[in-house]
């Protein structure tokens, strides 16, 4: 039996808790299925989940996003037939597919990731710039363990180059500024992607961003707040890249104000709660706007109570940050805010 983990341990969160052990099973049958396939993988680099699965939220109407990252130097073909080997061995796992015109269909080389030319510019393909930052927010490996860990710290570099390599006492600019970007992008793609279908639709879009997307934000902003407190915060940030985005914010939490954690967990347990359950799933998606009804449709009752406690959520969560003014310095949240 897998014991409850101190994150979990604080408060009743007995739809977290199903779910942490139901994501540690999955997960270690996912590393079992990739393992015994080592040799027909010879070009993969690592490959990771992010998502639910990555956060150890996952249940059994979950999807499943995985990264592949791919050897630098593989042929068209190559890259294909790893890809496939990949998809393959997810099939095996009771999660659905990523979604075929999402980001996490095809495999990324190593190198796109840390192209140096990349730095500033904001024509980057969405798919890249979101694997970049899925490579921060959530992902966990189940191949190339060691390999994933490197690529972390690579892309952490690569955030700090020039201005924080020259200078390690300067702060997270760029990253702060990227972490926003893709924040505020994303919610302005899904504040008018109106589409539904018969899994999704546009209140169960916005009842994931409001609570753990969001939460997955804060948990890795508040990292960088924390990190500025430590002269190696490039290594300090690195090693704690394995947290969950709750164990983040236990991580950093714990030090300032727990109880403010337990609160945050509290909401966070309520909407997770709703949005496990089926039958709440099923009314978010077939009701609510759509492309031909758009905000003339009323928004069901499921709706409206994870909107509540996802507001609470927000709440906590600002009130702590702006909490830690002192703690954190003034630079760190003019660098956020501005």
């Amino acid at each position: 039996m897998i014991g409850i983990p101190e994150f979990l341990g604080a408060v009743s969160c007995p739809a977290l808790r199903a779910a942490y052990r139901y994501s540690l099973a999955h997960l270690a049958q996912l590393e079992r299925c990739f393992a015994a396939r080592a040799d027909a993988l010879s070009g993969v680099e690592a490959v990771a989940v992010g998502g639910s699965l990555g956060r150890l939220e996952a249940a059994a109407d979950s999807d499943v996003d995985y990264i592949i990252v791919l050897r630098d130097d593989l042929a068209p073909a190559e890259l294909e037939a790893q890809v496939a080997v990949v998809h393959e061995l997810f099939l095996s796992a009771p999660f659905k597919a990523p979604k075929a015109d999402g980001i996490y269909r095809h495999g990324i080389a190593r190198a796109t990731l840390l192209e140096p030319a990349a730095l500033g510019s904001l024509t980057e393909a969405p798919e890249i710039f979101g694997k970049r930052m899925a490579l921060l927010l959530d992902a966990r490996p189940v191949f190339g363990s060691a390999r994933f860990h490197a690529l972390q710290g690579a892309v952490i570099e690569w955030y700090g180059s020039d201005f924080l390599a020259a200078s390690p006492s300067r702060g997270w600019t760029y990253l702060s500024n990227d972490l926003m970007r893709y924040l505020h992008s994303y919610a302005g793609w899904q504040q008018y992607k109106f589409t539904r279908s018969s899994d999704d639709s546009w209140q169960l879009r916005q009842a994931k961003f409001r609570t753990s997307r969001l939460l997955s934000f804060a948990a890795l902003m508040f990292l960088l707040g924390e990190s500025d407190r430590d002269v190696h915060k490039m290594t300090w940030l690195h090693q704690r890249l394995a947290l969950t985005p709750l164990q983040r914010l236990y991580e950093v939490m714990r030090i300032h104000d727990a109880t403010a954690y337990e609160s945050i967990l509290e909401a966070y347990e309520v909407s997770y709660a709703a949005l496990s359950d089926s039958s709440v799933r099923a009314s978010l998606v077939a009701t609510g706007p759509d492309a031909d009804t758009r905000l003339n449709a009323p928004l069901v009752p499921a709706y409206e109570n994870i909107k509540a406690a996802s507001s609470l959520l927000s709440q906590l969560l600002t009130e702590f940050a702006l909490a830690r003014r002192a703690a954190w310095g003034a630079r760190f949240f003019e660098r956020w805010l501005f």
